[in-house]
């Protein structure tokens, strides 16, 4: 981490209707840094990605990305949505998915360009995907999928990664995988990730937020049963995963 801030989230308020999701949420993070966000299910984690990505505005408080409003800084974020957006049996390759991450406003109007195509093939290396790139995205396994959408979310080159339970629906061997390469992009850029599995993210990274409806944030060895009971609402088994 360098000291830079490069998000600020300022007494954010939010609702649906009439029913509350964020509270007077106050976060700052800064560049370089791996911030964990966890909480129970409905707690607004996702919410507050959406807030982040300037696809919804607060009733209450201020967002800066990058020190300007989301929407205006959402070229320079990359995003990992919980679920795919698009059903796996749709006839389309793992290159065409990861090139269209390009149209962020990189690529010119009437198709992409060798530009686009080179930062699609430097991604799929990087995330180790480059032997099925030209498979259709229905043959991959479940570790395949996610590296794929971290390599979509990647090939825009972002200053800021978020994540919202990238691993969700993988293995253990998969999730290690996934979160060494997250580690290792980490020397360049600011992530953020939406997990539920608390003792595995603590492995990895800075800080931890702890959000239900409100935020605390702790440093990742403050972490302990207690404080996530107190989450919870309900006692909390924590399991230790060997690394």
């Amino acid at each position: 981490m360098n000291g830079t801030e490069v998000i600020n989230i300022n007494n954010v308020s939010f609702s649906y209707g009439a029913v509350p999701v964020l509270k007077d949420i106050n976060l700052s993070v800064l560049a370089e840094e791996f911030f964990g966000l966890i909480g129970p299910n409905a707690a607004g984690k996702s919410t507050l990605i959406k807030l982040l990505l300037g696809l919804m505005q607060p009733d209450a408080g201020d967002i800066k990305v990058l020190g300007r409003t989301p929407a205006y800084s959402r070229e320079k974020i990359g995003y990992v949505p919980q679920h795919a957006s698009f059903p796996r049996n749709f006839p389309i390759t793992v290159a065409e998915v990861v090139m269209l991450g390009r149209l962020s406003g990189n690529s010119t109007f009437g198709g992409f360009g060798k530009a686009d195509r080179a930062a699609t093939e430097a991604a799929m290396d990087a995330v180790e995907i480059a032997q099925v790139a030209e498979q259709p995205i229905a043959d991959l396994s479940g570790g395949q999928l996610q590296r794929m959408l971290i390599a979509r979310a990647l090939v825009c080159q972002p200053e800021i990664l978020l994540l919202d339970e990238p691993t969700a629906h993988i293995d253990l061997r998969a999730e290690e995988d996934i979160f060494s390469l997250l580690k290792q992009y980490n020397e360049q850029m600011t992530i953020i990730v939406v997990s539920h599995d608390i003792a595995f993210i603590s492995g990895y990274v800075h800080r931890v937020g702890c959000l239900n409806q409100t935020l605390i944030c702790h440093e990742t060895e403050s972490i302990d049963g207690k404080t996530i009971e107190e989450l919870y609402g309900a006692p909390v088994r924590m399991i230790h995963h060997a690394q």
